[in-house]
């Protein structure tokens, strides 16, 4: 199930959840047995081994659980720069490595099956409810616990703290798979919008090695790739080597999208594969992203979903 996105609000038939910057992941548990599906609906099972710790603190034969997985900090904040070096690994000592350095923890806020039941159908409140019954939090597991009504004061107090935003659930709700509905509301202390890359500017000075920025575009109405930006901006310098090497392997020699694209140094095109999030202030008249600002590549996440803002 998806969010739309909206403005802080307050409605009693709200429920108010803080908004976990990680990976988005269903959680299946059958026979004693934790496996993990993506967004994109890939196995990322042996990508967290640590969660198979998690087993035996579900009361259920089986279930089917919607949930984030994230890097804690010290004050329960989601720390997704932490999380995304646990992205792509595929070595299993190197897994067991990170798995210890770097532990994930499994935020429950959503049951969808149980012993044998499936309970998309039941309202949101009776599912969560349910849900809370199965849960026993502990280290690498904890319940998406709420708030009712006060979205406003809620996402003040959220963002205060470091979240990234809120998400307003209508209590009553079914779980609709794969729409966004007005059921669910996400809302975040700053605009931003998932890009598709399509190319590259050289950099210059200290950012020689890598890049001066990324050439950003979006799907219109049509299914074609609009040009909607360069950010230059945000970059750690982790990311700025890791995106490089991913960039070099798509290199193509032809204009991934239509018209003139404005920057200051040369230009090399990639194919569109690559998705990052970036924050920005407005949108321009002609389309533009206005003072765009790198946050986060997103591997979970296909090029076609991303739309014009």
């Amino acid at each position: 199930m998806l969010a739309k996105t909206g403005k802080e609000f307050d409605d009693e038939n709200y429920f108010f959840e803080p908004k976990w910057d990680g990976l988005r992941a269903i959680l299946y548990f059958q026979e004693g047995r934790i496996e993990l599906q993506n967004r994109n609906l890939r196995d990322a099972t042996r990508s967290y081994p640590e969660l198979q710790e998690i087993s035996d603190r579900i009361r259920a034969k089986t279930a089917i659980l919607d949930g984030e997985v994230v890097v804690l900090r010290e004050d329960g904040v989601p720390d997704f720069g932490r999380l995304q070096a646990r992205f792509g690994v595929d070595d299993k000592k190197r897994v067991g490595v990170l798995a210890k350095t770097t532990p994930v923890t499994y935020v429950a806020f959503d049951l969808l099956h149980a012993n044998g039941q499936d309970i998309i159908t039941r309202p949101l409140v009776e599912r969560k409810k349910r849900l809370k019954s199965i849960v026993r939090e502990g280290p690498y597991l904890i319940y998406g616990d709420h708030i009712e009504g006060e979205g406003t004061r809620f996402f003040k107090e959220a963002t205060s703290r470091g979240f990234e935003g809120v998400i307003g659930k209508e209590s009553r709700s079914q779980y609709v798979l794969g729409l966004r509905t007005d059921y669910w509301i996400k809302t975040k202390k700053v605009d931003t919008t998932d890009c598709v890359v399509v190319g590259f500017s050289q950099g210059e000075g200290g950012r020689a090695s890598t890049f001066g920025s990324l050439i950003l575009a979006a799907y219109d109405e049509n299914g074609k790739l609009r040009h909607i930006g360069n950010v230059g901006g945000g970059f750690s310098n982790t990311a700025l080597e890791d995106l490089r090497k991913k960039l070099s392997r798509i290199v193509t020699k032809t204009a991934t999208v239509e018209g003139s694209v404005d920057s200051p140094t040369p230009i090399t095109w990639v194919k569109s594969r690559l998705v990052v999030e970036v924050a920005y202030m407005a949108v321009t008249a002609d389309g533009r992203l206005r003072f765009p600002r790198f946050k986060r590549l997103r591997t979970d996440k296909d090029p076609i979903e991303c739309k014009l803002p």
